[in-house]
């Protein structure tokens, strides 16, 4: 860490530490979480680990990219390959994108026309989202394919809490041209709800292949985004919601990094995505119905002819169906059906590529709290497919309340991934006999409470079988890859409202053939902290230190990142702000070859009325 970053991160924690300590009061741990099980859970009766990025998180941090946020918490790392708009991959526990399903508003945003099923982070911007939850562990008994390493669930905007209207506004400018407005409106009444977003953002950017080296083509990202989602409460028993998800970017990238690595290379990006429900509840008993469509499409039009692929096209449909019955002794079964169908095209002048298949789910959990201060979770999936068969997966989480402020808690899970369709079909090596990787994870953890301080501390493990790897083409390789490590991690309320949270993991990703996973860091320190300056200023600071990585086989530097953010709140409630990214400007790759932002300024304005 340089003297700089240290010094200021020592003056942040001690006007921390100078605020008076509070009574030790237990903090409540009750908040309900989406995304652990079937139906919603309290946090301290879960035993699968989550962590929660929440609108005051949103409001204090100040980052463009959302993906920066999720990167605070415990366990996740991103590698890019340069600014906002290029490729970029995140990592839970040492596992990417291709094992971490994405939702959006219930909808699962992952492109079925990648190389690998997965979601690419690099394009989404923080605008209009609420909240967020990640799930840590195999979890496909709750979410399907693909959950080995995690899951993201997203909210977008939300309605107010009362009956009523709310209008927000945001507008800011700053380094590398940046420009970035938005609007949200939310309404409230009688019988349910609405809220949209609408949001702008245009940036010059700078070099992906970075500038450092000799770089001077700046590689820029500019993006509409649109979200929408609602409720009508129609009788005392039935309630219809809508979603809807759309943005169009187009964002230019370096096809290579390091010397020499500009190229006037661009392409542009579409999803649409959409989900209607219905919801029958009729007390201990609801039913819910869905149905689900998203459209990703991803053009190169800078791609010389002949080179392969200009477009691709990925497409699913998913129709669901959840019942929950609460029993007299307040244990809960979920029973549920999902079909699916996934779609891919590609294509250049010469060979189009169609591929889809078809995929159908059962599934069912139970969760009872019939031993005295332990919840536990039983929950299993049957899926069949209609290329690659059928897989089975299940899951036992515990939460043990040991004691009013001390919760232990154990999980123990199967997953499966899929092979994406351009595995088994696409332009690239393609194999149609790919069958599914396998995998268990088990991990224990304790979360204790003092006063105002909490205290967690985790171990972890993954196993994943019959790795699907490119060689010469698409491939399963024979053996058993792993990921082992462990989490701590520490956060302090003070009575002022200022707070600070430390996050440490430790990983250790390897292959089958015991040889190190690329750009794993062995060490992952992150830090936030937030303080009132007064009654209308409010400072804060984000840290994120990574050590011990390679590329391959080959050492990559470690780095630490100090970003730094001030508000100021407005008599009539608007909040000015200033941020500032990579305060020390440090010269630092997550992915080799590939540039970072240098130090960066940020004014703007937020508000509601």
């Amino acid at each position: 860490m340089r003297p700089s970053a240290t010094l200021s991160l020592v003056a942040l924690c001690a006007g921390l530490a100078a605020t008076p300590l509070a009574a030790q009061d237990v903090f409540k741990l009750d908040e309900l979480v989406f995304s652990a099980s079937l139906t919603d859970v309290a946090r301290d009766r879960t035993g699968v680990r989550v962590s929660q990025i929440t609108a005051r998180d949103l409001a204090n941090g100040g980052r463009l990219q959302f993906s920066d946020f999720l990167e605070t918490l415990n366990g996740i790392n991103l590698t890019q390959n340069g600014p906002i708009g290029t490729s970029a991959t995140l990592r839970i526990r040492g596992l990417d994108s291709k094992y971490i399903p994405v939702r959006i508003n219930g909808i699962d945003v992952t492109d079925p026309s990648s190389l690998q099923t997965q979601f690419d982070f690099g394009k989404l911007t923080s605008s209009g989202i609420a909240s967020a939850e990640v799930l840590y562990g195999s979890q496909s008994a709750i979410l399907g394919s693909g959950a080995i390493g995690g899951a993201v669930n997203i909210t977008t905007v939300d309605a107010p809490d009362e009956i009523g209207n709310e209008i927000g506004y945001n507008l800011e400018i700053g380094s590398y041209d940046t420009v970035r407005a938005g609007l949200t409106y939310g309404t409230r009444f009688e019988r349910g709800f609405l809220a949209m977003s609408l949001s702008s953002t245009n940036t010059e950017g700078y070099s992906a292949a970075d500038e450092n080296v000799g770089n001077a083509e700046a590689d820029g990202f500019d993006s509409i985004d649109f979200s929408l989602r609602g409720e009508y409460r129609a009788t005392d028993i039935l309630t219809f919601g809508a979603s809807v998800l759309a943005q169009n970017a187009n964002f230019e990238f370096d096809a290579s990094g390091g010397v020499g690595g500009d190229a006037a290379r661009f392409s542009d990006y579409e999803l649409i995505a959409g989900r209607l429900f219905a919801l029958a509840d009729f007390g201990s008993q609801t039913h819910e119905f869905g149905l689900e469509s998203s459209q990703t499409t991803r053009t190169d039009p800078s791609l010389p002819a002949g080179w392969g692929a200009h477009l691709f096209e990925g497409q699913r449909e998913k129709l669901t169906y959840l019942g929950v019955q609460t029993l007299d002794n307040a244990d809960t079964i979920s029973l549920g059906a999902e079909a699916m169908t996934e779609r891919y095209f590609s294509t250049d002048n010469a060979s189009p590529i169609h591929a889809d298949y078809e995929s159908n789910s059962v599934f069912a959990e139970w969760l009872t709290a019939s031993l005295t201060e332990v919840d536990i979770s039983i929950s299993a999936r049957f899926t069949d497919n209609s290329d690659y068969g059928s897989k089975t997966t299940g899951r036992v989480a515990i939460a043990w309340q040991a004691s009013p402020s001390s919760i232990l808690r154990a999980s123990l899970g199967t997953g499966f991934r899929a092979p994406s369709l351009n595995e088994l079909y696409g332009p690239f090596g393609a194999n149609a006999a790919l069958q599914p990787e396998t995998s268990q994870s088990a991990e224990i953890g304790f979360e204790h409470v003092v006063g105002r301080a909490t205290f967690e501390a985790g171990l972890f493990q993954t196993r994943i079988t019959d790795l699907i790897q490119y060689t010469t083409g698409y491939n399963q390789v024979p053996g058993t890859s792993r990921t082992d490590g462990y989490q701590l991690g520490l956060s302090y309320m003070f009575p002022n409202e200022a707070e600070i949270d430390l996050n440490y993991t430790s990983t250790d990703a390897r292959s089958a053939n015991g040889a190190r996973l690329a750009r794993v860091p062995r060490h992952d320190i992150s830090l936030s902290a937030s303080t009132p300056l007064g009654r209308q200023t409010t400072a804060g600071l984000s840290l994120q230190s990574v050590s011990d990585r390679l590329d391959t086989t080959t050492p990559l530097e470690d780095y630490t990142v100090l970003n730094a953010n001030l508000t100021y709140t407005l008599d009539n409630g608007a909040d000015l702000f200033l941020r500032i990214n990579n305060v020390t400007d440090e010269q630092y790759q997550t992915t080799r070859g590939y540039g970072a932002s240098d130090r960066a300024f940020y004014i703007g304005v937020r508000g509601t009325f």
